[in-house]
């Protein structure tokens, strides 16, 4: 991460089209080819199904990969509603430029119906919606855009959405007190801990402090009740990062009518609840009070958040 920042108190909103809508777990991935194992690092279709941006499925074919395909089986019909991709290499802007990024995907459904999507050349994440019945989504590359410099196509993740209401809170918009900077590694925006990625995460951007006293606030779709707080705490993407950065160890959520809890963070790198006496809200402010400091990045970073 780079030293870069925004001012100090200004309050970025993100809100997420696929916050009503449940992700579903992929049972299974399959592709028509794999680029090979290349310094120990896979390339396998499962790939885009493990929370992940940091890894992603490589077609193998020769030239850039068109008519290549990655199947997900949800193991069970499902009224799929969304679809949400991160085409291209999205571990570092340089490789997303750098590589192929798919332009027309075919979207092919178990009833053997078909759906022609067109993906901006943007490195963000992109929702399309539908209406099908369906226990599998191939998606085959019908053309791309070109990278500067290898002609394999990736694609590093995605997620697919059905009809039953989300597990937990609904959410509507995330601000955040501070936001650093974009850098070559990514963005570090609010709405980065409600997006299902242990490695992707808001991280303040405040200069001068730690972290300390600096929160995020959610606004949920009306009056939500809640009683439990899971989240990834720190950089997610491993134990290096994990170490670098600065991770939280106590906040205080506020509540809409203007009640409190104050509550203990564990300092782990690994998936955890708080939980907290339940309360019926249209929003939680978290302010962050204790932080321990990471070995070099003097930011405090969040990688998921998910109130129940």
């Amino acid at each position: 991460m780079k030293a870069q920042y925004l001012l100090a108190g200004l309050a970025l909103v993100v809100a997420s089209s696929s916050a009503a809508a449940k992700r579903v777990d992929v049972d299974s991935s399959s592709a028509s080819s794999t680029f090979p194992m290349e310094n120990n690092v896979s390339y396998d279709a499962d790939r885009t199904s493990d929370g992940r941006l940091s890894t992603a499925w490589v077609e193998g074919e020769e030239g850039s990969g068109l008519g290549s395909w990655l199947e997900l089986d949800l193991g069970d019909e499902h009224q799929v509603r969304k679809v949400k991709i991160w085409g291209g290499m999205w571990y570092s802007r340089e490789y997303w430029h750098r590589s192929n990024r798919p332009k027309e995907v075919e979207l092919r459904w178990s009833d053997g119906t078909n759906d022609v999507i067109t993906l901006a050349d943007e490195m963000k994440a992109q929702e399309f919606s539908f209406a099908k019945r369906t226990s599998t989504v191939r998606l085959r590359i019908k053309s791309v855009y070109p990278g500067s410099t290898w002609l394999d196509t990736p694609i590093s993740e995605v997620q697919v959405f059905d009809g039953e209401p989300q597990d937990g809170a609904v959410v509507r918009s995330i601000a955040g007190s501070t936001e650093l900077a974009p850098d070559p590694d990514g963005t570090y925006e609010p709405f980065n801990v409600s997006d299902g990625l242990s490695d992707s995460m808001w991280c303040e951007g405040n200069e001068e402090g730690d972290g300390t006293g600096e929160w995020l606030e959610f606004q949920f779709a009306g009056q939500q009740r809640v009683n439990t707080l899971r989240l990834i705490n720190g950089i997610g993407t491993g134990l290096p990062y994990w170490l670098k950065g600065n991770r939280a160890v106590a906040a205080t959520l506020a509540f809409s009518d203007g009640s409190t809890e104050r509550v203990s963070i564990r300092n782990t790198m690994l998936p955890q609840e708080v939980t907290f006496p339940s309360h019926l809200t249209s929003s939680v402010k978290v302010t962050f009070d204790e932080v321990v400091v990471g070995k070099e990045y003097n930011d405090l970073c969040l990688s998921e958040a998910h109130f129940e």
